[in-house]
Order: C-alpha cells, then structure tokens, then sequence
C-alpha cells in the first residue's frame, strides 16, 4: 500500500489570452501512438540517498519535508509541468501545454513500508510498476522508499516522450542540489499567467511558429515543398485515426509486446574502466557495449545491438529528443579487445549523412552511456550514493543497458527478461569492463 501528503491548493493569477504550447518532433509521435509504445517508454530510474536528511529519528520518512523539496525543485520546474494535447484535426504534431489541473499527489508516492535493499525488486522501487501515465496529466512521477540498512531509494519515472538521455541528464541536475544545506527553491507554478493551448490552437500555433522560423515567402514556400505532401497527408490520417488505432490489440498484444522484465545494477570505478577501454583500443562506449556482447548467455553467438548517436546542438537546445540509433555487431566468443576494436571501427566508419544499415548477427537489444556530474548531488539534502539505470528500449529486447558516470563511479544497468538471469549477466559485464571479480548488488 502506498500513501501521499496532500497540500492546499495555490490561488492562480489572471490568466492572459497567449497560450503556450512546445510543439513535439514528428519522430517522437512513435512513443505516444500507441498504448504499447507509451507504456514502452516510461523509462525507470533509481536513486540511492543517504537517509539521514530524509527520516525522523525513528527511521519512517519525513514526508513533509520530501514533499516541500519535490514541490520546490521538480513540481515547479516548466518541463514538469507540461502534459500532451493532440492537434485538431491532427493538423499539427502533439504538443505540451500547461497543466492547468496539476496536482503534485498524482505525481509523488511514498511507500509504506521500509524495504531490504539485497533483496528489493529494483523495478518496483524505482516505480515501474505502479499505474501507467495519464496522458491528461505531465507523464512523470517519483517513489520514495525507506531502505532497511538506513538509505532511502527515490524512484523516478519519466517519459521518454519528455526527455532523451541527455536532456534528460540536464533534467536530473536541475531537480537536485550541488550543496546539501542548499535552501529549497520556493514552491511557484511556472505557468501560472499563462494558459494551455487547446486542440484548436495548435493549427494557427504552428502556423505562426514556422513563419518565424522561415523568416521570408521564399523560404517557407521551398520548406514546404521540400517534403512530399502526400506524406503530410498520411500523417494527418495517421492522427485522426489514433482513437480508433489507439489501443488496438488489447491486453493480449500488450502481454505479446511487453513481457515481464527484471533488472540489476553495478557500480564501476570510472577511471578504472575508462583506463581499460582505451587499453582495448576503444572508448567506454565502447568497452560497455563490447561487455554485452560478451556477457550475452544464449544460443546466438553473433549478435547485434542498437545504440544512440546523439545530435543536440545549442542550435536545436528545444528538441527533447535528438539522437539516432545505429547498430553494431560483434562475437560473444570472441577476445574482448577484439570486440572493442571491431564496435568502435564499425562505429568511426557510420555515415550520419545516410541511414544506418543494420549490423548482421541476432539482434539483443540496446546499449547507451551517459554523463551526468563528477561531483556529489543531494535530494533533499541527502547525499545521492547511487544511481541505476534502467534503459528504455524495446519491450521484446532480450537484454538492454545503460552507463550513467557520476561522481567518479560509471554505473551500469540492465533489463532482461524474467525468464534471464539479469544479476549473472550484469555482473559478467562488470567483470568483462574492470577485469575483477564481479562483487554483486551494491549494498551499504
């Protein structure tokens, strides 16, 4: 069972008559389309925090004081308070627009009861299988949970709609804190003058919005053109076909496309795996994804993985979500130096200028790394200790993984099927990128 502390409600200005709205990239439609593909793409991720700042002396959770640091840092910040409004008619991509119906208990559950870290289901700590989104609602929501060793885990959920690796990066150091006496940022609604653009906003919101960009009649008549119109038709059948299209399939398709996951993570010493990939003649990307293919334990020995190749720029810093997936191949037989070199050849030849080709071999899944930050961050006030990350990747994926480094550590975390050994495979790809014995799940 799980409770929430409620607060009263603020009193909203005057509203003027702008409304806002953050119009969505077409590719990242995909994750919204769909009921499998938006259930596909609530990302999880886990945070362990000393539990110090965030319990009362008998060891429950100060809940208060959780609650007026969410609603300062996160709840108050403009991406988290945006949800998705279609377009009428589907004239337009989706867009996000203010929640002028937020409510902070909708986004922040606090569990009851204190768990064992040793033996907790990382995925239900980190919330993945709490309810799926509203779409009515910002598609985002945090877990907080008391650790039986004293820690406490925070469980974020966001939607990959919102964010991709990266921006999602810059999301975790805005809703944290470089000091842990640093105040609470004050409670404010960041929409609070603006109203929501409608459905039947979009079109003429759109419209004003690629006028300004193109600058002249020349150049809107030849961007226009640029693409074919039929295509722009399909896509605005697409949309206006969704309600029926929407939940196509049922449960049934979702079991097909969704089968129960588990997931595990390790936590590396950065330096020391950074030394070992450049001694095997590759980057740490490479190294991590050269670890999958090595710790892979089924049948197929020639296998593939997809990952992303980011393009964020401060020329484009509005698209959330700016990266393409490539695809390497590799032996699970084969000496690990001789893995690194071949995905980091395969991945110096790419040509960004054309599609990727698919790499040969059985495809397993998923691999990215990420920066975040090299010094500590605080919740709350409480040290973050540990971060796992849980990739999003494709529901089917036999084995997907993701690197955050913070702190001086590379941490590295996996989904498999329930029907895999997750905690085996996560720690022969510990061993694989730091050449020691794997010490199993992080523990205080």
């Amino acid at each position: 069972m799980s409770t929430t502390v409620t607060a009263s409600d603020e009193i909203a200005p005057e509203r003027p008559t702008r409304p806002h709205a953050e119009f969505m990239q077409i590719w990242e439609e995909g994750y919204v389309s769909n009921h499998i593909s938006f259930e596909n793409m609530q990302t999880p991720g886990l945070l362990i925090a000393e539990g110090g700042p965030l319990l009362h002396p008998d060891g429950s959770l100060d809940r208060v004081r959780i609650r007026a640091f969410v609603q300062g840092a996160v709840a108050s910040t403009e991406s988290f308070r945006l949800r998705l409004q279609r377009s009428f008619l589907g004239l337009t991509p989706p867009a996000w627009v203010p929640d002028d119906d937020f409510d902070l208990d909708r986004h922040l559950v606090f569990s009851d009861t204190a768990v064992d870290p040793a033996t907790a289901d990382l995925r239900r700590l980190s919330g993945a299988e709490d309810p799926v989104f509203s779409l009515r609602h910002p598609l985002w929501r945090i877990r907080i949970t008391a650790l039986t060793d004293g820690r406490v885990a925070v469980g974020m959920m966001f939607h990959h709609a919102m964010t991709d690796g990266l921006s999602g990066m810059r999301l975790f150091s805005t809703v944290t804190q470089a000091k842990a006496d640093e105040p609470f940022p004050e409670p404010r609604d960041p929409f609070a003058a603006v109203p929501p653009a409608r459905a039947w906003h979009l079109p003429g919101l759109a419209l004003e919005e690629w006028w300004r960009r193109e600058g002249s009649l020349g150049a809107a008549w030849r961007s226009y053109w640029s693409r074919p119109v039929l295509r722009r038709i399909r896509r605005v059948g697409a949309r206006l076909l969704l309600p029926l299209r929407y939940g196509r399939g049922g449960e049934a398709a979702r079991r097909a496309a969704l089968p129960p996951r588990h997931s595990a993570y390790r936590a590396l010493d950065a330096g020391l795996a950074g030394r070992r990939a450049r001694e095997h003649g590759g980057t740490l990307s490479d190294l991590q994804a050269a670890a999958m293919v090595g710790a892979w334990p089924g049948e197929q020995r020639v296998v593939s993985l997809r990952f992303p190749v980011s393009f964020h720029s401060s020329a484009a810093s509005h698209i959330r979500n700016h990266v393409r997936d490539m695809s390497v191949s590799g032996d699970a037989d084969a000496d690990l130096s001789a893995t690194v070199r071949a995905i980091h050849r395969q991945v110096e030849e790419r040509d960004d200028d054309k599609p990727y080709p698919p790499a040969p071999g059985f495809p397993i899944g998923y691999s990215t790394l990420l920066p975040w930050v090299s010094r500590p961050r605080f919740f709350a006030g409480a040290k973050i200790l540990d971060v796992a990350p849980f990739p999003a990747s494709l529901g089917t994926d036999s084995l997907a993984a993701a690197g955050i480094m913070y702190n001086g550590r590379l941490f590295i975390g996996a989904n498999m099927s329930t029907t895999a050994d997750v905690e085996q495979t996560v720690g022969r790809m510990y061993e694989l990128m730091t050449g020691l014995p794997d010490p199993g799940r992080p523990v205080a």
